[in-house]
């Protein structure tokens, strides 16, 4: 078995969206959380929307990573013999 890298990318960027009440699902593992012009200037409030994006955005990362590992490991193997 290979060693795995973990990656985490965060992008803070002005949108033109509305704001979401919660953190939106936009992809396996990928999550965005569009909040108010008022929210992004407050670091309260930024640290508050970054640690709820993080976190349902780490759980799905997990459970694919683990669903992967499952599949993988439970692949029928081969028998050598005679008709294989």
């Amino acid at each position: 078995m290979g060693n795995y890298k973990i990656k985490v990318n965060i992008e803070i960027v002005e949108s033109e969206e509305g704001v979401n009440e919660s953190p939106q699902e936009v992809g396996e593992g990928v999550f965005e959380f569009n909040i108010s012009g008022a929210a992004a200037e407050s670091i309260d409030a930024c640290e508050q929307a970054l640690l709820s994006t993080n976190y349902p955005a780490l759980r799905s990362a997990l459970a694919h990573h683990l669903e992967t590992i499952s599949k993988k490991s439970s692949k029928p193997r081969h028998k050598r013999g005679f008709g294989s």
